[in-house]
């Protein structure tokens, strides 16, 4: 099973896509307790079929710096991998979208702080450029997204970049051809449902601020079932 987070900060305890430090701890040490595997996605892609163990991989969405400050050293106490992915085009970035906020407490992941998370065996995929609507844009806007994200990240980082995530989890034959076409090996979703297309829509169990524990249990429950229906 494939988890989604997006955020984990102290400060915004109303935003969906912020799940607090402590609830983000708690939830780690359920799984931990359950005795289900923490791997990465790479390994998730080789190991997905084995139905005699249950594996989790996390992964987290957009590349904001509390990723760093807060889930970083919380998943290097546990000895947990985890992907996440980048919006390329705004790392060192704050959230330009929203000019009300702290900028600082809502600025996305630097360059440095990317490359000591990959000394931890962090790894890294692509969100796009620019967290565009992929499926509203022309080939070669898409194509720009897609691809030129992937070399971007590869550059600043020293490594290949394996992994794609469709932003607001839209995509099309379109795109899904493109990200195939641009030489990654895989791509997430998130779905509670089986796909066609095999690794290239990957589902994932999305988990967000306002799921009370019981919720998160019902997820992990829900996520398990579709993961063993699940094959690449």
């Amino acid at each position: 099973m494939i988890l989604s987070y997006h955020r984990v900060n102290p400060w915004y305890k109303d935003d969906a896509l912020t799940v607090s430090v402590e609830n983000f701890e708690r939830q780690i040490l359920y799984l931990i307790k359950k005795g289900y595997k923490f791997i990465s996605l790479k390994d998730y892609i080789s190991t997905n079929s084995d139905k005699k163990h249950i594996y989790i991989s996390l992964t987290f969405d957009d590349g904001f710096a509390d990723n760093f400050w807060y889930a970083f050293p919380l998943l290097k106490k546990y000895k947990i991998p985890a992907t996440i992915f980048l919006i390329a085009g705004f790392v060192g970035k704050d959230l330009i979208f929203n000019r009300y906020r702290d900028k600082e407490k809502d600025r996305f992941l630097k360059w440095e702080e990317v490359k000591e998370m990959i000394d931890s065996d962090m790894d890294f995929g692509s969100h796009s450029l620019t967290h565009p609507h992929l499926t509203e844009i022309d080939d070669n806007k898409a194509w720009e997204e897609i691809y030129n994200s992937k070399v971007m990240i590869e550059e600043k980082i020293g490594k290949k970049v394996d992994f794609f995530c469709y932003p607001y989890g839209e995509f099309d034959e379109r795109i899904v051809s493109m990200v195939k076409k641009a030489g990654y090996k895989a791509a997430v979703v998130t779905l509670r449902k089986k796909l066609k297309n095999g690794r290239f829509t990957l589902p994932r169990t999305g988990i967000y601020g306002h799921n009370n524990f019981l919720i998160f249990r019902i997820k992990i429950w829900r996520g398990i079932l579709i993961s063993k229906k699940f094959y690449l």
